[in-house]
């Protein structure tokens, strides 16, 4: 799985691949989210997620953003982030792109959930962990990615998820 970084800032940064502005639902600003699409972590609180899931050609989108509290993570272990990854594999294609936020191999940090169907949003999973946020994004970050083939709650390496749409 390829990976790449992302973060939610309040301007936006001078260098990165994809920018896009966010809103509330009720119209007000919500700052922009970005992605690095680079090796090298660019921001200390930027998190990796599935490169998959973002897409410069990408539409506007709805998403709903689950940030754990600073200073928090759980194992992806944990029988609540277990259960809300088994809740969104039943759900598929509930959504047009899943990914959960990390920034090591075990620990689960948060989600991104991208709709173009904000009703679709209004039971995220991940949102029974942490709270989460409905966020209005403009095009050019986000694209879909295809719910995976298998599961993915297996885990055969610390450092390597399942391979949702493959074996080697």
């Amino acid at each position: 799985m390829a990976w790449a970084w992302f973060a939610r800032l309040d301007e936006p940064p001078p260098a990165v691949d994809l920018c896009a502005a966010a809103r509330r639902p009720d119209g007000s600003e919500a700052g922009f989210l970005a992605a690095w699409l680079a090796h090298a972590r660019p921001l200390r609180h930027a998190l990796r997620a599935d490169a998959r899931i973002f897409d410069a050609a990408g539409p506007a989108c709805a998403v709903s953003l689950v940030l754990a509290p600073s200073g928090v993570r759980l194992p992806f272990d944990d029988p609540a982030v277990a259960q809300a990854r088994r809740r969104v594999l039943a759900a598929a294609p509930a959504a047009d792109a899943v990914s959960t936020l990390l920034s090591d191999a075990s620990h689960f940090e948060g989600s991104i959930t991208v709709s173009r169907d904000r009703e679709r949003l209004r039971d995220d999973p991940f949102a029974r962990v942490f709270p989460a946020e409905r966020l209005e994004v403009e095009a050019g970050l986000f694209g879909s990615v295809p719910p995976p083939a298998g599961p993915t709650i297996e885990r055969y390496g610390s450092a390597s998820p399942w391979p949702g749409d493959r074996f080697d």
